[in-house]
């Protein structure tokens, strides 16, 4: 007669019980955490290219300033290095508080750079500031996007 005996791998069990724990403590902890930690929102409303409104007082004089990289300055026409704009405005600047600088700049220009340049602008006391942008055209839908 044959005799059966019980197979020693079939009493091996796998213990979920750590497994368990684990997951139960991350759970715990990550609702703790949101709990704790509050979101602080603050609402800005930025103005938009379309909203701009015309100035109505007398400008004496208009300035244009483009800025294509730090090294790259332009006083109207007039390529100025970061260090002589505020002297070139002393020399083409009489009324600073009745002038307007027009700032233009790329997208790309970090804003260390455009901040040393209105730093250099207010030094020369100019209040008044307008940051220029060109409104792209929007190309017409072609027939093949459209599906």
């Amino acid at each position: 007669m044959r005799t059966y005996r019980k197979r020693e791998w079939s009493s091996l069990v796998v213990n979920m019980t750590p497994l368990i724990n684990v997951i139960f403590l991350i759970t715990v902890f990550m609702i703790i955490m949101i709990n704790f930690s509050e979101v602080f929102l603050r609402e800005v409303n930025l103005p938009k290219a379309d909203e701009a409104k015309e100035v109505k007082e007398q400008v004496i004089k208009k300035i244009l300033i483009t800025v294509k990289s730090e090294e790259f300055i332009f006083l109207g026409r007039k390529r100025v290095s970061l260090d002589n704009l505020e002297q070139a405005l002393w020399q083409i600047v009489e009324y600073p508080q009745k002038s307007t600088v027009q700032l233009r700049g790329d997208e790309n220009i970090p804003y260390e750079v455009v901040q040393k340049v209105m730093q250099k602008i207010a030094a020369r006391g100019i209040t008044r500031i307008e940051f220029s942008a060109h409104k792209e055209a929007v190309p017409p839908l072609e027939k093949d996007r459209i599906q």
